[in-house]
């Protein structure tokens, strides 16, 4: 028997899940006594089991009936590429408490309406922040953020719709209490980690495997909470760190995990906002490499103060500083007099959300702030710099989100709405300039809703005539978009160089100093991006791979290959974001390796849209283009960039990849198969034929033996024996002799005996 909520096998006699400790037997919702598995109805107390339990009723429905259609539609789209894909997520267990004592308190019909009311709850929370139910767990639902739709804060959603859903609860039931004197109350666990996405039927019905702890670890969460609370394991804190208050409960005995668990009560909301003031709550790193942004950034506010004022965005890859600049800049120079808002991902539907921050900030009015109250601070602000201001309110209103429209505007069309709303903001923003100079930092461009898009470039360009400075960052180009037209200016901000990589790691584990070792090693696999970096030595210190000695830190052997869950996520949702066949593309190249000639990838992809693909996954940051030589080459732009690609397949998806690359080379190089014998080599060896690789890797040995590489030499040589004694069959006893004498050889030669 599997359990239907980790999927985890029992014995057929067994109650209770051995991998959770749900219960497996059916229970009568009104009496709660055990019932036969198929009965239709209960042999106590005759309530019909089919309709008196919500929880069988909703399990029963295809998803799609329950969740939005625009998440549906969302859904569908990402899961044409993401079968059989190793996703990193937030898993969600909701469960309601005492359920079986309030089916005995009500009827049926009583308790099934309290039970809806509770599923719409946890529904409607999962839904807002993206999330999807993938099983009904009797009493409540288990729920996942970063699959199938990726996200890189999945953390952060879960987080935030499981305060949504206590929150929810804690007014559901005071309700309850009033009308029908009953009490009901919720538990809830969270963690993450990997899963692996199976299929996903048009019904939205998603297939998964939960790797390690991820599902189980989850589950075990909300059964220890306390009824009323959020326990969150120590992967998911992790995530949330900052973004949320959290109180540690020390290490927990969990039940199936032999060593104790470190677990945390999910408080509430914390005071930071965006990644740049997480890292700052942590310690701030040394500012660096940034002196020529810094000083034209400079040079603009000084422009701004003499009325000629200016759009500015800050280019770059997620990562690499373009929050940072911009925070280091505004207090450098002690700029008091601004705004600041940020695009969010999950609002990109939302309209003018970011001028709803903007100008809630010029007003000094609370998000939280009353319909009356906020009419009358607005008035009195706008009344200040202009009465005629003042006749603007209701269009500035709506703008900030509250819907508050005149007759008039209801009369007029979308187009004259639009213009009248454009004319009302940017004739508060030019009143507010005019009393001094003024500066807006707008973050996360590539996230903006069309509505801000379009009233920020007729913004961009008024900004010129006006001492008012825009400070943008985005991780695409605004070329090639309508913001173009504002005429912003780029300011590309390039990977830190070695030698400013190399002080950030000092300055990551002082007050003691770091080996050059350790130095190499982050600085090769963050290539220059601050975030990375940070992470990384994050990353090694909380798994305990960091080893001081005599007064030096240096990283133990064998743990330079880790990936932060946080660059996981960033990275993932990033190539998540790509279309199926621009993805496609990715994964082939994360096959081929870290760099390529351009050619290989035409012959291994074969599609009519390579050229389109390709000149997307350059346009995201993710390959790069080079031409510096006689052939065309692509490379990752980042090592880690292509590890996670990789990652994400699985290993019987690598083989099925790898065969077509190694026979894709052995077509372009036929005749001439020794120039490329060790990646040939290499793809047969990844592939479902791995035994091909054996004439390959004996000829990768003579070649490195002939260049003096014998270091290189024996270990093709010993992968080509283990390989033979894998497959008896593949080679004769006197070539197998033949390859020892070699080894044997070249061991004397390199001083092995």
């Amino acid at each position: 028997m599997n359990c239907p909520v980790c999927a985890e096998e029992n014995r057929a006699s067994a109650r209770f899940c051995s991998g959770c400790g749900k219960a497996l037997e059916t229970r009568c919702p009104a009496c709660g006594r055990g019932v036969p598995t198929g009965a239709r109805f209960c042999d106590v107390c005759g309530v019909s089991l089919n309709a008196a339990s919500p929880s069988r009723t909703l399990a029963g429905r295809a998803p799609v009936s329950y969740t939005p259609q625009h998440l549906a539609q969302r859904i569908l789209k990402e899961a044409r590429a993401l079968k059989g894909e190793r996703k990193e997520v937030t898993v969600l267990f909701v469960d309601v408490q005492g359920s079986t004592d309030l089916a005995s308190a009500l009827g049926a019909e009583d308790f099934h309406a309290v039970m809806d009311g509770a599923f719409e709850l946890m529904l409607d929370a999962v839904h807002r922040w993206e999330g999807t139910v993938n099983q009904f767990t009797g009493d409540g639902i288990m729920a996942l953020f970063g699959a199938p739709i990726a996200h890189e804060d999945h953390a952060r959603r879960a987080l935030q719709a499981a305060l949504e859903i206590q929150r929810g609860f804690g007014e559901y039931a005071t309700n309850l209490r009033r009308e029908k004197g009953i009490s009901v109350q919720v538990r809830l666990g969270l963690n993450s980690g990997p899963v692996v996405v199976g299929t996903i039927g048009d019904d939205l019905r998603m297939d998964y495997t939960a790797q390690g702890l991820t599902t189980n670890l989850a589950a075990r969460m909300q059964q220890m909470a306390d009824p009323g609370t959020i326990l969150v394991a120590a992967p998911t804190y992790r995530l949330g760190e900052g973004y949320f208050r959290f109180r540690s409960l020390g290490p927990l005995r969990v039940r199936g995990v032999s060593e104790p668990v470190e677990a945390y009560l999910l408080e509430g909301e914390g005071t930071v906002v965006s990644r740049l003031e997480a890292s700052l709550r942590r310690g701030i790193s040394p500012f660096r490499g940034r002196e020529f942004e810094l000083r034209a950034l400079g040079e603009c506010w000084e422009r701004v103060c003499q009325g000629q004022g200016e759009a500015i965005c800050l280019v770059g890859e997620p990562g690499i500083g373009k929050s940072r600049l911009a925070y280091e800049f505004r207090r450098s120079l002690g700029i008091l007099d601004r705004v600041e808002g940020a695009a969010l991902s999950h609002a990109r539907g939302v309209p003018y959300f970011i001028f709803r921050q903007l100008l809630r900030q010029l007003a000094g009015i609370e998000p939280t702030t009353d319909l009356a109250t906020t009419r009358d601070r607005l008035h009195r602000r706008l009344w200040d710099l202009s009465p005629h201001l003042a006749t603007h309110i209701p269009c500035i209103l709506f703008v900030m989100g509250t819907s508050c429209e005149s007759a008039e505007q209801q009369a007029r069309t979308p187009n004259e709405r639009r213009d009248q709303l454009r004319e009302s903001v940017i004739g508060w923003i030019t009143a507010e300039c005019k009393q001094s100079p003024k500066l807006a930092v707008i973050e996360d461009l590539q996230w903006l809703d069309p509505s801000s898009e379009e009233l920020l470039r007729h913004l961009a360009l008024d900004a010129r005539h006006l001492p008012l400075m825009l400070l943008m960052t985005s991780r695409l180009p605004v070329a090639g978009t309508k913001l173009e037209l504002g005429r912003i200016r780029e300011l590309h901000l390039k990977a830190l160089s070695a030698e400013d990589v190399h002080a950030l790691v000092d300055a990551q584990v002082e007050p003691y100093a770091a080996s050059e070792r350790l130095r190499r090693i982050v600085a090769t696999r963050s290539e220059g991006n601050p975030f990375y970096l940070e992470e990384l030595v994050r990353a090694f210190r909380e798994q305990g791979d960091l080893v001081l000695d005599h007064g030096v830190y240096d990283l133990r052997e064998g743990a330079e290959g880790v990936v932060p869950s946080t660059i996981s996520a960033l990275i993932s949702s990033c190539v998540d974001r790509l279309p199926a066949s621009a993805r496609e593309l990715l994964s082939g190249a994360a096959v081929l390796g870290m760099q390529f000639p351009q050619a290989h990838l035409r012959a291994l992809a074969a599609s009519e849209r390579f050229e389109e693909d390709l000149a997307l996954v350059e346009r995201r940051g993710l390959l790069d283009r080079q031409s510096d030589g006689p052939v065309s080459s692509l490379a990752f732009r980042h090592v880690l960039t292509q590890e996670v690609v990789y990652g994400t397949l699985l290993q019987s998806d690598r083989h099925i990849r790898h065969r077509p690359a190694a026979e894709m080379l052995e077509r372009l190089y036929q005749g001439r198969t020794e120039e490329v014998c060790d990646q040939l080599a290499h793809h047969w060896l990844q592939s479902d034929r791995r035994v091909l690789a054996l004439p390959y890797l004996t000829t990768a040995a003579d070649g490195a033996v002939a260049v003096g590489a014998n270091q290189e030499a024996i270990g093709h040589l010993q992968s080509a024996l283990a390989l033979a004694t894998e497959y008896p069959q593949a080679m004769g006893k006197g070539q197998l002799d033949a390859i020892r004498l070699k080894l044997a050889g070249l061991h004397f030669i390199v001083g092995e005996r």
